[in-house]
Order: C-alpha cells, then sequence, then structure tokens
C-alpha cells in the first residue's frame, strides 16, 4: 500500500507538472481474496488531475467513476397471479449484463453533461447496452425486466448508482471508496475514470481490478467446475458421512 501511494504521489507531481491535460488513477488494492471469512472488501481509488486544456487552470471539473464486471448470463422472472397462485409466467434471458455496476460521481449525473454525452460513454445503467434472447435473436430487453434487473441486483448490493461520491480533496486530487458486498462475483473487474469539463469529456483512465477465490475455496471452486460431476458425489459422499456421525454422537 504505501509503495502504491509512493508511485501514484510522483506521478501526480509529474502531472501536475505536465502543461497537457492529464489523468492519473491508482486503487489501494488490485487484487481481491475471497476465502471462506471473506465479507466483502472496501478499496480506495485516487487520482490525480493535471492542468486543464480550456479556459483558466483552475476551471472546475467533474469525475466520474464507474465499476463494472464480470459479465455473466442472467435470468429475470415475472410473477402472475394463477388461480390464486402465483407462479412465474414469464422470463427474460440476458446473455450477458455485469455481475456488478457502481457509479460514483462528484455531484449529480444531470449536473455533469447531457444524457446524450452519458449514453455516448455508456455511463449510467439506463445506458448498458443490454440484449434479450428471443426467438427471432438477440433484441432490446422489455424495460419492465431492464429495470427488474436493476431492482434485484441493488437488493442484493450488486449494483450501486447514485449511492457513492466522489471526493475533490484538493486542487487536482480526488478520491472515492469502492464497496465490495460479500456476494461479489469472482472474475475481472475494469474501473473506468471520466473527467469532464463544461459538459465535455476531456480524459478517461482504465484500472484492472481482479477478484478470485484463494486456499481450499478456489480448489473447491476449481474441481466444482472442471469436475461437476465428480464434485456432485463427492458432495452426496460428504452430506452421507456427516449425517452417519451426526447419528452416532447423537445415540451417545
Amino acid at each position: 500500500m504505501r509503495i502504491r501511494l509512493a508511485v501514484f504521489l510522483a506521478l501526480f507531481f509529474g502531472v501536475l507538472a505536465s502543461p497537457t491535460h492529464a489523468l492519473v488513477t491508482d486503487l489501494s488494492n488490485r487484487h481481491i481474496e475471497i476465502r471462506y471469512s471473506f465479507s466483502g472488501a472496501d478499496l480506495i481509488l485516487f487520482g490525480a488531475v493535471g492542468a486543464t486544456p480550456i479556459g483558466a487552470p483552475h476551471d472546475p471539473y467533474d469525475v466520474v467513476i464507474v465499476v463494472r464486471g464480470p459479465e455473466l448470463p442472467t435470468l429475470v422472472r415475472r410473477k402472475e397471479r394463477v388461480g390464486g397462485v402465483w407462479i412465474n409466467r414469464h422470463v427474460a434471458r440476458f446473455p450477458s449484463a455485469p455481475g456488478y455496476y457502481a457509479v460514483a460521481t462528484n455531484r449529480p449525473l444531470n449536473e455533469i453533461a447531457a444524457p446524450t454525452v452519458f449514453a455516448t460513454y455508456g455511463i449510467g445503467y439506463e445506458n448498458l447496452p443490454l440484449v434479450a434472447e428471443s426467438p427471432r435473436g438477440l433484441v432490446a430487453p422489455d424495460p419492465n425486466f431492464r429495470k427488474a434487473l436493476y431492482r434485484l441486483r441493488s437488493e442484493e448490493g450488486l449494483y450501486r448508482q447514485g449511492l457513492d461520491t466522489v471526493n475533490l480533496i484538493s486542487e487536482g486530487l480526488f478520491r472515492t471508496d469502492v464497496h465490495l458486498p460479500a456476494n461479489v462475483p469472482i472474475g475481472e473487474f475494469q474501473v473506468d475514470t471520466f473527467l469532464f469539463q463544461q459538459g465535455s469529456l476531456k480524459a478517461r483512465n482504465r484500472i484492472n481490478l481482479t477478484v478470485g477465490k484463494e486456499g481450499f475455496e478456489r480448489t473447491a471452486y476449481t474441481f466444482a467446475h472442471s469436475y461437476p460431476f465428480f464434485y456432485g458425489i463427492t458432495a452426496v459422499f460428504v452430506a452421507l458421512c456427516a449425517g452417519w456421525l451426526a447419528g452416532v454422537i447423537g445415540r451417545k
């Protein structure tokens, strides 16, 4: 952490000395290990802005940070009441949707730039290029299912938009906290930082983040996905042994 911070500060002063516009960002940790005791993680993203390309050197700027990944196939079901019983009648299949998605800003998005600007760069959940499967192939998803996906993932803590704030610490410096819940999916994440000024995008930067299982959890996960049949047999065998052992202890 100290070495990463020192490198960042060196880059920061280099950015400030540069006569052209520049953006530098870094994370407090780029690799998250998931073990049996994992209860979530809080990372710090810090950044520095160099000389501005328009107007006075101290013209205000806005920062938008988007954390996304990994892409996963997702099912969204809609229940209907039939004969007094609630059943799943309709299903939307998203072949690829972010397993985690978060947007942090220093002020509300509608005060930073026009909606068309965010649509151009795919910023914000409503601008994600989601598609759904249908008998005709891939089509634009039903808006109701799109909203349901956002609601369900938000309730799980996996989608965060408008909840996190980017703090402009001092001239040229900013930071934000990246919250990863305990149920965060494993895989590769992208952390994109967008710098806006007067409603226009001036710079962007991307950092890769990896979330993976380690130790026994990694071994079990790899075994389950590489050899699902044998993993199932092993799970049944362990369950039978545990039941037998519990019965023996209970008789004593």
